[in-house]
C-alpha cells in the first residue's frame, strides 16, 4: 500500500489568495464562500480542495489517467482551489472529469492573467487617453461620418471570428458607427499639440494587444482585458467609456488585427 502523502498547511494569506482568484464565488455552484456571523464578523465558506486528489484512490488513477496535472507538486497552491463545503465534499467522494476540466481550465486562466499582471504591471497607459474618454460624452453621432466610416473602411466582420462572441460584436458595431470618427478627431488634436502623442498611446494598446494574444486569450478575453486595463491603467470609471475606446482601436487596427 503505498504512503498517504499529509496536505500541506494552508496559511490564511494563501486561502484568501485563492479566494480572490475565484472573486469570492464557488467554481461549482457559484455559491458565495464567505458569509457573515450574527455578531458582523466574517466567516469562510469554504475549504480548500485539490483539483487533482492528494491521494488519489485507484478509481481516481483511472479517471484521471489521461489528464493534464497543473504542476508535478500536488500538494502546493499551484493544484489548490476554493470550493463551498458541499461541494468540496461531493467532488472529493465523486469527483467527473468534467469537473476535473472545469476546474483545471480555471487554474490556467488565472495563471494567464498572473503571468499577463507581472509582465505588465509597469506598463501605464498614457495620461492623455483619459482626456480622450472625457470627451466621449460629449460627442454627438455624427450620420454623415457614420456613412462615410460604413462605406470605405474595413468591416468588424473581416476582423473578429467566433470567440467574440455577438452580444461584444453588435455593441462593437455600434461603437464604432457612432464614436470611431469624433475620437479619429480627437486623438489628431493630440497630434497637433504634441508630434507622436497619439502615435505613442496606439503603440501601447497594440503592444498589450498583442501580449494577450501571446497568452491565448480568446477575442471575448482580450476585449475583457482591454477594458479592465483602460479602466484601473487611467482610472477610466464608466465601463461605457472604456467599451467605446476599445472599440475604436479595434476598428484602428490596433486590436483584433
Amino acid at each position: 500500500m503505498s504512503k498517504r502523502l499529509r496536505r500541506a498547511n494552508v496559511t490564511d494569506t494563501v486561502k484568501m489568495s485563492l479566494l480572490c482568484e475565484v472573486k469570492g464565488f464557488c467554481p461549482l455552484c457559484r455559491c458565495s464562500l464567505m458569509g457573515k456571523k450574527i455578531s458582523g464578523d466574517n466567516i469562510r465558506l469554504f475549504d480548500v480542495a485539490h483539483i487533482y486528489p492528494l491521494n488519489a484512490t485507484p478509481s481516481e488513477l483511472i479517471l484521471l489517467k489521461n489528464e493534464r496535472r497543473l504542476s508535478s507538486n500536488i500538494d502546493c497552491e499551484e493544484n489548490f482551489i476554493p470550493l463551498c463545503k458541499p461541494c468540496h465534499k461531493k467532488y472529493d467522494t465523486n469527483k467527473t472529469v468534467l469537473e476535473y476540466r472545469q476546474l483545471y481550465k480555471i487554474k490556467v486562466e488565472i495563471r494567464k492573467l498572473k503571468e499577463l499582471s507581472e509582465q505588465w504591471s509597469a506598463q501605464v497607459l498614457h495620461e492623455d487617453i483619459a482626456r480622450v474618454a472625457d470627451v466621449i460624452n460629449n460627442m454627438a453621432a455624427n450620420k454623415n461620418s457614420s456613412t462615410k466610416l460604413s462605406l470605405d473602411a474595413l468591416t468588424l466582420e473581416e476582423k473578429k471570428n467566433d470567440t467574440l462572441g455577438v452580444l461584444n460584436e453588435i455593441k462593437v458595431s455600434h461603437f464604432i458607427t457612432q464614436f470611431y470618427i469624433p475620437i479619429k478627431q480627437s486623438f489628431f488634436r493630440l497630434e497637433q499639440e504634441e508630434r507622436a502623442r497619439s502615435q505613442f498611446i496606439y503603440s501601447q494598446v497594440k503592444s498589450y494587444y498583442l501580449l494577450l494574444l501571446s497568452k491565448n486569450f480568446n477575442q471575448a478575453d482580450i476585449f475583457e482585458q482591454m477594458c479592465e486595463w483602460f479602466m484601473t491603467s487611467q482610472a477610466i470609471k464608466e465601463r461605457a467609456k472604456a467599451e467605446v475606446l476599445v472599440s475604436y482601436f479595434i476598428q484602428n487596427c490596433e486590436v483584433l488585427s
